[in-house]
């Protein structure tokens, strides 16, 4: 179940500074913006259970993509990961925005046990095909406010 005062408790718990004050901004967006989301809470409670993993517009095993950062460090680090990435018409799309876009790609890092049963792969994003990706295959690490702005209005395009 998603609470949003929880994620908010959490963000303030383990972020700080530039980190907390973007996490909350998005998580706000979230909100405001009526994205369902989900806390995984086998992988939070289990491994991560001062932190935060969570499912974006959608249920923990099909959404857009999930947010998570680690609360048992304190390195102020948090990730937005996009499974999803069908925008639409690509040709919606200027050209810079399709390069920072693929300004962070997330490639195939086999990040688990199950890494061979993985959806990651040969991916094609808004056109141009890539090699290697992740089943995630956008990932937008500790992001500064503008570059939020692009995540947000990503995700405004796969909500539709």
């Amino acid at each position: 179940m998603y609470d949003p005062k929880f994620l908010e408790e959490r963000i303030k718990n383990v972020l700080q500074d530039e980190a907390q004050i973007n996490a909350l901004d998005f998580a706000a967006f979230l909100q405001t913006n009526e994205f369902i989301c989900e806390l995984n809470e086998d992988e939070t409670i289990k491994h991560n259970p001062l932190g935060w993993n969570g499912a974006i517009g959608g249920v923990v095993g099909n959404s857009i993509g999930y947010m998570y950062f680690d609360g048992s460090t304190k390195n102020n680090e948090w990730c937005i990961f996009l499974n999803s990435y069908d925008f639409g018409d690509v040709n919606i799309l200027n050209n810079e925005t399709k390069e920072t876009i693929w300004s962070y790609l997330n490639k195939c890092c086999k990040c688990n046990d199950n890494w061979a049963n993985c959806r990651g792969g040969n991916k094609t994003i808004l056109g141009k095909t890539f090699d290697d990706l992740c089943h995630s295959p956008l990932m937008f690490k500790s992001p500064k406010a503008e570059t939020l702005v692009n995540v947000k209005n990503m995700l405004l395009l796969l909500k539709k």
